[in-house]
């Protein structure tokens, strides 16, 4: 008597099985539109300073971290799935962040993964705009950066000049490539850093991570070391002159008509009929 039901609850549960592999490996359904994500807010970024760091102007030159971090990149069949990986993005980034922190204060950009050129550039301009008011920074990527952000160090001479170079976030050295692999347009790193970076072999840095709990974090012996940035902060106050802080938007000026007592435009009106009389 007990068979039938056994068989019956295998079968029902074979065929949940079916229905749960068709739904999400044979045929699952359509990625589900992301909205262009708007840098100017705070919920767009797995990673952000709570407040907002000294500016150079004030306390002289300091280091930032932008940080790319693939599980940041938005992509989802749901809003509950999309929930879930902005969820895993920001405890991703604060894990990072625990890492990277000896550098300086760390900026991670969401970004939907189909449009990771656009929003990473659009990330970027947001926080040199904003966040970065004139700081030294570094970018720190698990993940191979679009041209998109790149080109920002091309255009720019004093943000290159400001720039500390790459931090290659990987569990064995060398094996990310942070440059998309296939262009053959595609520049070398080094073009992006400045020549004192270049002689002294700190364009790229690698940086070791290791997996805890299914998440990235910077391995014990990461490479970082305890003042990674300090030989870039002292080239900077030798041979770098900081941003002079913005005078920003010149108010409009009322012009007021000072008279003396009793000069009124009556008064100035009689005048002037007198004169040409």
């Amino acid at each position: 008597m007990k068979k039938p039901a056994v068989w019956i609850a295998a079968a029902a549960v074979a065929i949940a099985l079916s229905a749960l592999l068709w739904r999400t490996v044979i045929s699952p359904p359509p990625y589900i539109e992301i909205t262009p994500l708007s840098y100017s807010d705070y919920a767009s970024w797995s990673v952000i300073p709570k407040e907002q760091p000294a500016p150079v102007w004030t306390d002289g030159w300091a280091v930032d971290v932008f940080l790319v971090n693939e599980a940041s990149g938005l992509k989802a069949h749901s809003g509950k799935g999309l929930d879930k990986r902005e969820q895993r993005a920001r405890l991703q980034g604060r894990l990072l962040e625990d890492g990277l922190s000896v550098v300086g204060p760390v900026y991670a950009p969401m970004f939907r993964t189909d449009a990771i050129g656009d929003d990473l550039s659009r990330a970027f301009e947001s926080y040199l705009k904003q966040h970065n008011r004139g700081r030294a920074f570094i970018i720190a990527s698990d993940t191979a950066l679009p041209p998109s952000l790149l080109a920002f160090l091309d255009t720019e001479p004093d943000l290159n000049e400001r720039f500390g170079g790459f931090y290659r976030l990987s569990p064995a050295k060398g094996s990310v490539a942070l440059v998309e692999t296939g262009d053959a347009t595609a520049k070398p790193l080094t073009s992006y850093c400045g020549a004192h970076l270049v002689d002294d072999g700190t364009c790229v840095v690698d940086v070791g991570t290791a997996r805890q709990g299914g998440y990235k974090v910077l391995a014990e012996n990461s490479g970082l070391g305890a003042a990674p940035v300090t030989p870039f902060v002292d080239w900077l106050k030798a041979n770098a002159a900081p941003m002079a802080e913005p005078l920003g938007d010149l108010e409009e000026v009322e012009i007021v008509d000072i008279r003396k007592p009793g000069d009124t435009d009556e008064r100035r009106t009689k005048k002037k009929k007198k004169k040409r009389n």
